[in-house]
């Protein structure tokens, strides 16, 4: 499918920020991007999420800022969501260009400007920036609009800027070439593939789901994704792979056959080529 357009702030033409909490069976968003910056705090749930020509696993905790107009969302595996456990985020949506407006009469706004481009990629922030801004953003969600959110704004874009404690997520050539004359395509192949990715995925079914004949549809991916339909799978097949390694002790060979892999030689050459290095040095790693 092509990412939606989303209007995030429709409605509430004035405003410059707003927060939402978010608590549903699993998360159904479709793949989407918007000219608003999006945090999000991962307070629940775990799956997979794709970020411009990003795609990983997401756990708990996880805490990300989106740039404006990048392509995202975030999608549930069904055996990973239940109702014990609903799928619950804290997002921040504010609108960058507004942001400088109402700013630049106090101070400079050329340091936020140029953090706001990198996000253009999508940064996941992880020590001790991740849980500062993770408190502050439970502490907006709590607050009424007012002069006390607008100082927790304030707070966290003074911790952003000045931190170093960050990844970014898309690659540095990361185009956005979706538009909206786009369907919905991209959505039905990608939940395709994240159901599927363990067993068997069908490049032949995956061409259907978009209505396309298999040379069509490789073009089109690669030119959405600048991944190729290969590629991209083994992608998630990886990600999930770290996940096994980092959560138990399975022998390779299991994993490898969990997340998809017909041979141990092919896993182990796609993670290498993902990983840049063999999957027994990477839990070595882990432990270090």
């Amino acid at each position: 499918m092509k990412p939606v357009y989303a209007k995030v702030l429709e409605g509430l033409e004035n405003e410059v920020f707003t927060t939402r909490l978010i608590e549903r069976p699993f998360f159904t968003t479709e793949f989407h991007f918007h000219a608003e910056c999006q945090m999000t705090y991962i307070v629940q749930s775990a799956g997979h999420k794709v970020v411009g020509d990003c795609v990983e696993n997401f756990e708990p905790g996880e805490l990300t800022l989106l740039g404006p107009d990048i392509p995202h969302v975030w999608y549930n595996r069904t055996r990973e969501v239940s109702d014990a456990m609903p799928a619950k985020s804290v997002a921040l949506f504010f609108h960058a260009e507004k942001l400088y407006e109402l700013l630049s009469p106090f101070f400079s706004v050329k340091k936020l400007a140029a953090f706001l481009d990198q996000a253009r990629r999508g940064i996941k922030f992880y020590g001790q920036t991740k849980e500062r801004l993770k408190h502050l953003l439970l502490t907006m969600a709590g607050q009424p609009a007012g002069p006390a959110k607008l100082i927790s704004l304030l707070e966290v874009l003074q911790v952003v800027t000045a931190t170093t404690e960050y990844e970014l997520l898309a690659g540095a050539g990361y185009v956005n070439t979706y538009s909206n004359k786009d369907n919905e395509k991209m959505d039905r192949v990608f939940r395709y593939i994240f159901a599927n990715f363990s067993g068997t995925v069908s490049l032949s079914e995956a061409a259907d789901l978009a209505f396309m004949n298999k040379q069509a549809f490789c073009r089109y991916f690669k030119s959405r994704t600048q991944k190729t339909f290969v590629d991209f799978v083994n992608e998630v097949r990886i990600a999930h792979a770290c996940k096994l390694i980092a959560a138990d002790q399975l022998p390779i060979g299991v994993i490898a056959a969990e997340c998809g892999f017909n041979t141990l030689t092919n896993f182990n050459r796609y993670f290498r080529k993902i990983k840049g290095m063999p999957p027994r040095d990477y839990r070595v790693k882990l432990v270090e």
